[in-house]
């Protein structure tokens, strides 16, 4: 393959079993045009190999883009080989579990610069060699309860000029799963309904591509009805390209769940998904968030 795109370069090389370079957009084009991709880098069997160890030992499933912040940070553009995660995903990627791998991987794209990570027993390349991916010499970080915490500790709370309370939730960024629109769409609707609310305290914008949304429309009307009366809406585009542009930093406190969107929009609060609902409910981020 010879694709650009961080996010999708890191997940296809890693839950897919594709390959390919992390290409310069000039770079993909010219590969477009010839049929061809220069041989070297993520696209050999060497170049796949891992100089990290990662080892995953929280005492419970961790915050998955926590985790991948603190390998990017760490491993910077190396290949990690991580362990400790198969008893949250399985053994094997699956539409269910794909979600999660996204928003770690994504994290590592954007914190650093991974192209490629290894989960044991459940990605191609860690299902077919195991740990023979690991280079002689690598090193070893581990990611337990404090090191997981210390790095959410570091994310950003406050940003100058920014309104005091939130008023727009973001979820996406890499875009949503099927899997994902159905769980926050039934999370919100059943939060706002428990509380005998109307609707949200402030809209939740949900990315997605048109036909994963259209999909869930054919398949959930009900859902989605409900999602919609709830301030829930759908959109193809990333929106946050103009949440630092003057004019409109001022106006808009939004809250999300993307480490990805956090990392490239430090005036956006990242929440876990629990402290987010509630934000949503509330248009108040709860205390200890």
């Amino acid at each position: 393959m010879a694709w650009a795109e961080s996010s999708a370069v890191n997940y296809g090389n890693s839950a897919l079993g594709i390959r390919s370079n992390r290409n310069a957009s000039g770079m993909e084009m010219l590969c477009a045009i010839l049929g061809k991709a220069p041989l070297f880098g993520l696209m050999t069997d060497e170049g796949r190999m891992s100089s990290w160890l990662v080892e995953i030992k929280t005492s419970e499933e961790p915050d998955w883009g926590v985790i991948g912040t603190a390998i990017g940070l760490k491993v910077i553009d190396a290949n990690p080989y991580i362990t400790g995660l198969d008893k949250y995903l399985g053994e094997e990627v699956t539409n269910e579990n794909m979600h999660l791998l996204k928003k770690m991987g994504s994290a590592t794209a954007a914190a650093g610069a991974v192209g490629l990570y290894h989960v044991e027993n459940v990605t191609p390349d860690a299902k077919q060699k195991g740990r023979k991916l690991l280079m002689e010499g690598y090193q070893t970080y581990v990611i337990d309860d404090a090191e997981q915490a210390r790095v959410l500790a570091s994310f950003p709370v406050e940003a100058e000029g920014r309104p005091e309370k939130p008023t727009v939730c973001f979820i996406g960024c890499p875009h949503n799963t099927y899997h994902e629109l159905v769980t926050w769409g039934k999370n919100v609707t059943e939060a706002v309904e428990k509380r005998g609310l109307k609707k949200s305290a402030i809209p939740t914008l949900l990315f997605c591509a048109t036909v994963v949304r259209d999909r869930l429309v054919e398949d959930e009307p009900l859902l989605v009805g409900a999602m919609k009366r709830a301030g829930m809406k759908f959109t193809n585009i990333c929106t946050l390209a103009y949440v630092g542009s003057k004019g409109v930093s001022e106006r808009v406190f939004a809250v999300t769940n993307s480490p990805k969107t956090r990392n490239y929009y430090p005036n956006v609060r990242y929440l876990t998904d629990d402290a987010l609902l509630e934000v949503i409910c509330t248009g108040e981020i709860p205390k200890g968030a």
